[in-house]
């Protein structure tokens, strides 16, 4: 059993924490399920925002390139894609996937695609109050959140999974919505920001509030429901109940014909260093990495865009400055990941039975 408290790797029979005192039982391994289940949410949310506050500060900036010239259905259809492609790729840079960040960021622009065209009638609707209006962003991103909480429901390949990741991503996305809706609002008339960098946080820190929530939902529904494994203490090895592949005790999906594997091996049954900290550090590191690649994938052809009306020179100049920035960017932060991978080793005999 792993201590609560410190995560020292314990003898089955122990009462105690050998190292910190914490008592063994039946609670504590609740408290190490919940403390996993509120790590997995946390790291979600915070990813959601991460990535909400990048598409957010990215849209405002190249509506105000393009200018007010451009339709406002168009507008909004193509914030709503840029914003929602953001959203979607989140679980994929999270668990290092170009597959889950390649499918939530289609259903990601197909949703937030869909919200933005509604964006405008929806408006008209609701333009009676500020509340009401508020409530335009909630339809808006509700509609954006079933499309990527279907993600996670897709590759189970399970329609009850999908089901519930579609209402848990309505639920996040409206409540999202309305929350970053209400809090730009509420700066805008109490503080009314000036210069450009402050306005930027402030667009960027709307736009992360959605995708906090958003994620907040998903990560919940994902973590309970969605990829919940059976955890096995008596297990040996992953059997693939369709096709019969034994897989390694770490697989979620059999390597045969990628069905989901029902059952989850017991964390001392896991290959885990000492170094939980350094890792988490690491992991961090790694998302930046990703976050900058897709974050570079999805802006350089837009702006390339936007600059190529404009100047055929200036938008090739500019594409080839950001795909270089965004190149060394994502080198950077791997290049600390795997400095600080060096670092840490496996652990010893010793280290594992605490002898």
């Amino acid at each position: 059993m792993y201590c609560p408290s410190c995560e020292r790797l314990m003898e089955d029979d122990a009462k105690y924490c050998g190292h910190c005192g914490m008592f063994l039982n039946k609670r504590s391994e609740l408290l190490v399920h919940l403390a996993t289940n509120f790590s997995w949410v946390w790291r979600r949310s915070w990813a959601g925002f991460a990535s909400g506050f990048i598409g957010w500060i990215i849209v405002f900036v190249i509506m105000r390139i393009v200018g007010e010239n451009i339709n406002p259905i168009v507008k909004d259809l193509f914030g709503g894609m840029i914003c929602g492609v953001f959203l979607g790729t989140v679980s994929g840079i999270i668990e290092e996937s170009a597959y889950k960040a390649f499918l939530g960021g289609i259903l990601g622009t197909l949703g937030g695609a869909l919200g933005g065209v509604l964006n405008l009638p929806l408006k008209d609707i609701f333009q009676s109050s500020d509340f009401l209006s508020s409530l335009t962003i909630f339809a808006t991103w509700a509609i954006g959140g079933t499309f990527i909480g279907a993600t996670s429901g897709i590759i189970e390949r399970n329609k009850k999974k999908i089901f519930a990741g579609v209402l848990f991503g309505l639920i996040g996305g409206g409540i999202g919505g309305f929350l970053g809706s209400v809090f730009y609002g509420s700066i805008l008339i109490q503080f009314n920001p000036q210069g450009w960098l402050i306005k930027r946080l402030v667009e960027g820190a709307s736009g992360g509030l959605v995708g906090a929530v958003l994620w907040f939902f998903i990560g919940i529904i994902e973590k309970l429901y969605i990829f919940h494994r059976r955890e096995d203490p008596k297990l040996e090895k992953k059997v693939c109940a369709s096709c019969g592949k034994q897989n390694q005790l770490k697989f979620w999906y059999c390597v045969s014909c990628g069905h989901p594997l029902p059952t989850a091996a017991p964390r001392q049954k896991m290959v885990l260093t000492p170094y939980r900290g350094m890792e988490r550090v690491v992991n961090s590191f790694v998302f930046l990495s990703w976050l900058f690649g897709v974050t570079g994938v999805i802006t350089i052809p837009v702006i390339f865009f936007v600059f190529l009306i404009q100047d055929v020179i200036l938008a090739f100049i500019i594409a080839i400055l950001l795909i270089l920035s965004t190149y060394l960017l994502v080198v950077f932060f791997r290049f600390l990941a795997d400095i600080l991978t060096t670092l840490m080793r496996p652990p010893s005999l010793e280290t594992k039975t605490g002898n």
